[in-house]
């Protein structure tokens, strides 16, 4: 399934969108967005936002430099994100993992989950051969955008993470960029 199918007439973003790769300048923007999603979605994120609320804003820069880290704006304001992670090593650098999805509230049914996802395959599409992500198995809207995005699942991850003693199984999703 090539990346059209991700872009279709029904999912284009609205034109207000804009879609950039995110710099230090955006570092205090990114921080407050990212704190937002783990708070209000613990099961879809394996970072805990106590744990990245302590960090020191020089560890935000540092990730920021580690990733291809995209932020979506409305009006000029950060509303998404999601980033491409590639593990260094010969024998991994093949595979990207899209990760640290999220878009806030007041722009969800405006399709920026979509270019989002589009955008990372763009990038993955120069750098890597494959791209996977993993998705809490009761995030049926995040299931449906990457489905429709033509990520496949592969596996089922079983206790992938723990939120409050509760155990949260992931599904495994892959495609080619």
């Amino acid at each position: 399934m090539s990346n059209r199918m991700c872009r279709q007439a029904s999912k284009l973003p609205d034109p207000a969108v804009a879609i950039r790769l995110l710099g230090a300048a955006d570092v205090d923007a990114w921080r407050a967005l990212r704190l937002e999603g783990l708070r209000a979605h613990p099961d879809a994120f394996g970072a805990h936002a106590d744990d990245e609320a302590n960090w020191p804003l020089t560890d935000w820069r540092d990730r920021l430099a580690q990733r291809a880290t995209l932020g979506a704006f409305i009006d000029g304001a950060l509303v998404g994100t999601a980033a491409l992670a590639i593990a260094p090593g010969t024998k991994n650098r093949h595979r990207g993992v899209l990760v640290g999805m999220y878009v806030a509230p007041q722009a969800r049914g405006q399709h920026v989950g979509h270019a989002l996802v589009h955008a990372v395959l763009d990038l993955a599409r120069e750098r890597v051969e494959v791209v996977r992500l993993s998705v809490a198995i009761g995030n049926s809207p995040a299931i449906a955008l990457y489905l429709a995005c033509g990520f496949r699942p592969y596996a089922v991850d079983p206790d992938a993470i723990r939120v409050d003693g509760r155990i949260v199984d992931d599904i495994l999703m892959e495609r080619r960029p």
